[in-house]
């Protein structure tokens, strides 16, 4: 249930909020494409960046069709390109300042 201090989603409430049922939200919780809090599915509670984070990759899905395994291997590339393109601007900066000197 969610609630306004912790902002959080348990397992019900979020297969609700997403429109799937609970099977496959373990499924994506079994491949990492979310990480609840709480060691059972019982316990879980998903904040609301997991929660974009799961519509984003019903998305991947629906308008790609594919299976949960590729939309998991999707949304880690996708990631990997952030991290390197933000460390890429970094480098860019630094090396700016050093030809700038």
């Amino acid at each position: 249930m969610q609630t306004e201090s912790s902002a959080s989603l348990y397992l019900h409430d979020t297969c609700h909020a997403l429109g799937i049922p609970a099977d496959e939200v373990i499924a994506i919780v079994a491949l990492g494409i979310v990480e609840p809090a709480g060691d059972s599915p019982d316990t879980w509670e998903f904040d609301l960046h997991m929660l974009s984070t799961a519509r984003r990759a019903q998305r991947l899905q629906r308008d790609l069709h594919l299976d949960w395994e590729a939309v998991a291997l999707v949304l880690n590339l996708l990631h990997e390109r952030e991290r390197l393109q933000q460390e890429n601007t970094l480098l860019r900066r630094q090396l700016q300042r050093l030809l700038g000197d």
